[in-house]
């Protein structure tokens, strides 16, 4: 569903400053597919996704095929209706100053020429608290309600149905759950995989958690570098554990150690 071939991204290229931030990554991931992505700081986890929504341009010789359509050329905002994202601020999927089911509405019509006042009718009013009574935060009684004055973890929660509303072709969540505290995080990985298994939602998640890595999703990337250093599904991934992923970045950074030092003799 998602095919991914020969990527790469450089920064300040050709200049004192170049950073190859994704480095000939080549991937496939069926549909209904969750993947979960690990990786340190820097590793290009975060760029991975902005190339693929559209927010940077990769190299020449790239390829991005969503659904078997190829999207390397489309702008950003074309590509949102294949594509549903949820990023680490709470604050960014959502508009403070219009109420929950003007938000709602804006996320159901994406792409659809139709008046914000035409939306809101009173067959789609109850949909709306059919989908929001999911999430049992009671928002479903709170329509009118200015988003502004929901919690963090509300507003996550309203995010992640936004995005999932029109049926993306591709779910991207970037470490969604990061900055909200340790309980509602739970809360909210746990509604998110209940959603994106509901929906048969092919997704890509990034995260800094190993533990979520491998317990959610039924496939795991770890990233170094801007490189796929490894791909585990199945058996292999039941089999994984926490420490098992960190024995293999600590073995990818003592062989770039050694290639390192051997450039020096």
């Amino acid at each position: 569903m998602l095919k991914i071939i020969h990527l790469s991204k450089v920064f300040f290229k050709g200049s004192i400053n170049e950073n190859v931030v994704l480095r000939d990554i080549n991937l496939y991931v069926p549909r209904s597919d969750f993947v979960t992505i690990v990786g340190s700081n820097g590793a290009g986890k975060t760029t991975l996704l902005n190339v693929i929504s559209g927010v940077f341009t990769p190299e020449r010789g790239s390829k991005i095929e969503i659904d078997g359509q190829d999207v390397l050329n489309l702008p950003e905002y074309k590509r949102a209706r294949f594509i549903g994202r949820v990023f680490q601020n709470p604050l960014e999927g959502t508009s403070a100053s219009l109420t929950i089911e003007e938000n709602l509405a804006i996320a159901i019509l994406k792409n659809k020429k139709r008046k914000l006042r035409l939306a809101i009718t009173h067959k789609r009013r109850e949909e709306f608290r059919s989908k929001l009574r999911i999430l049992g935060l009671g928002l479903e009684n709170r329509l009118q309600e200015r988003v502004g004055s929901l919690s963090g973890g509300q507003r996550q929660a309203l995010t992640i149905l936004m995005a999932t509303l029109a049926e993306p072709e591709l779910l991207l969540l970037d470490e969604h759950t990061a900055s909200l505290d340790p309980k509602t995080a739970q809360k909210i990985i746990r509604l998110t995989e209940e959603i994106v298994v509901r929906n048969r939602l092919t997704t890509l998640m990034v995260t800094h958690n190993m533990e979520e890595a491998l317990k959610f999703g039924n496939r795991t990337i770890m990233m170094h570098e801007g490189r796929i250093i490894l791909d585990v599904s199945g058996k292999e991934r039941t089999k994984m554990s926490v420490n098992d992923l960190l024995d293999k970045f600590s073995e990818v950074k003592k062989e770039k150690l050694v290639e390192d030092e051997m450039l020096l003799i």
